[in-house]
């Protein structure tokens, strides 16, 4: 590892790590975000055969610009020699200096086909907004708390308007490194539609992105027209136990050692806690909001309370899906019956 510069502090108070050298080529800056949690973003920065390949870059804020600056430096990198830009998926945390960093330094941005589709609505808050309104009233969330939690919502500074890909890539696919290696690509929806995790051909090194995380799960959110997000998660983690996926590089977090095990672990979690809801929609009709504020932890604040909900809607829709519950229209709200 290189020498550890003092860690630095997040929005929050929090201490992010400091940049490291992981061997292979492979080094990692920590970036702060600026929110309550995750308090920083991983990005992976690989030398290779022409420069450097660069893996999510956070959200575009000054503490986040700097971080990811003086982290080539203290790693003795020159930024200049950055010429792709890889973003698992289209979260602010990961894609929202993707612009910047394309005007700055002339990289290529690479991302999955998906994302090419899915561009204009990360652009469009008032879209995002009114989805989420629609989707907060047919699901029982009482007004107030629409209020506090979706409709006042503005586009943050540190989520600029982005420009689509200028290079997509499939499941499957392999971006060069040179000298025999690549990072192949996997696609793995449902944190996000167009997730990808990269895994070093040389190596076996596996960039999980927010789809393995340790400690926690990413959050599943619903939201319409993107079908069972909870189903397409719980596919994607089952495809990389399949994979027998080891040492695992997260978009936050430490190192996962045992990437199989982590991903069984999620699985467990979901699996208790769709158990869970459904029986609670057995005890009695129920909306999604009524089954959240039984499932989840009390005093949440409003946007804790709105991924909660959204998480919420996503396991109720997959257990409608997968014939455990029905749901039933009742004076414009789903009320989920066993």
């Amino acid at each position: 590892m290189v020498g550890q510069p003092a860690g630095r502090r997040s929005a929050v108070g929090v201490t992010v790590p400091p940049p490291q050298t992981l061997g292979h080529g492979i080094h990692v800056i920590p970036a702060p975000l600026p929110f309550e949690s995750p308090a920083w973003v991983n990005a992976y920065a690989i030398e290779d055969a022409a420069g450097i390949t660069l893996i999510d870059c956070g959200a575009d804020w000054e503490p986040g610009r700097t971080a990811l600056r003086d982290g080539f430096t203290t790693l003795g990198l020159d930024e200049s020699g950055v010429h792709t830009l890889i973003v698992s998926h289209l979260h602010p945390d990961h894609v929202g200096m993707s612009a910047r960093l394309v005007r700055e330094l002339g990289c290529r941005f690479v991302m999955h086909e998906r994302a090419a589709k899915l561009v204009h609505r990360y652009n469009d808050t008032p879209g995002w907004v009114e989805r989420m309104r629609g989707i907060a009233e047919t699901h029982g969330v009482p007004e107030p708390l629409i209020t506090a939690a979706i409709s006042n919502v503005e586009r943050a500074d540190f989520m600029p308007i982005i420009d689509p890909p200028d290079h997509v890539v499939a499941d499957g696919d392999e971006i060069d490194l040179g000298a025999g290696r690549s990072l192949r690509v996997v696609h793995t929806p449902g944190h996000e539609p167009a997730h990808i995790c990269l895994q070093d051909t040389r190596t076996g090194i596996f960039f999980s992105g927010d789809h393995v995380l340790p400690r926690i799960s990413p959050v599943i959110m619903y939201d319409l027209d993107i079908g069972d997000p909870l189903g397409d998660y719980l596919a994607s983690l089952g495809r990389l136990v399949e994979m027998h996926i080891g040492l695992t590089y997260p978009a936050h977090g430490t190192i996962i050692e045992h990437g199989e095990e982590r991903a069984r672990q999620i699985i467990l979690h979901h699996d208790r806690r769709l158990r869970d809801m459904a029986e609670m929609v057995a005890q009695g009709d129920s909306t999604a909001w009524k089954v959240m504020t039984r499932s989840f932890r009390p005093n949440l604040n409003p946007i804790q309370a709105r991924l909660a909900f959204l998480e919420t809607v996503s396991h109720l829709e997959h257990l409608r899906m997968i014939g455990r519950v029905e749901a039933t229209e009742r004076e414009g709200k789903t009320l989920y019956t066993a």
